[in-house]
């Protein structure tokens, strides 16, 4: 158990003293958006969406509901473990595509005459902090490859 616990993020070691100023963000924040992916597929699957019914059928509902929870689980995975980096960039590239294939419905097939514009602006409100992780992922990525080719030349 110590062995698994030494891989994950919550080890004292797991952010270097220079990216300490993104602890909470690693720690707490990407896993809490996580857990709200996992609620919001779960939901998906035993509530339903009134506008995906216009749309689609029942099943096809509940497996995207399925599909959003298992994406939420596999990033919340990926994120407890840093080595799982490439995991949480497709992860977390996959929600971003269903929540903005979801803005989508919502904007081109409305249930009334206009868009819910509030419903896209509080599903738009949670895409930066996807963004920016894989933003950041990104640029850790890009450290790495220079951090192994400055010490493939030594």
């Amino acid at each position: 158990m110590k062995r698994l616990f030494r891989s994950t993020i919550w080890h004292p070691e797991a952010i270097p003293v220079g990216e300490w100023k993104y602890r909470n963000l690693k720690r707490v924040w990407v896993p809490a958006y996580d857990f709200v992916a996992m609620w919001a597929g779960f939901n998906a699957y035993v509530v339903g969406s009134d506008l995906l019914r216009r749309l689609f059928d029942e099943d096809l509902i509940d497996r995207l509901g399925l599909l959003f929870f298992a994406i939420g689980a596999v990033c919340f995975v990926a994120d407890a473990f840093p080595r799982l980096w490439p995991v949480a960039m497709v992860g977390k590239s996959l929600l971003v595509g269903m929540i903005a294939a979801y803005v989508a419905a919502i904007l081109f097939f409305p249930s009334r005459p206009e868009p819910n514009w509030f419903i896209i602006a509080m599903l738009a409100f949670g895409l930066p902090l996807a963004l920016f992780q894989v933003n950041l992922l990104g640029e850790e990525w890009k450290e790495r490859r220079a951090t192994s080719s400055r010490g493939g030349e030594s």
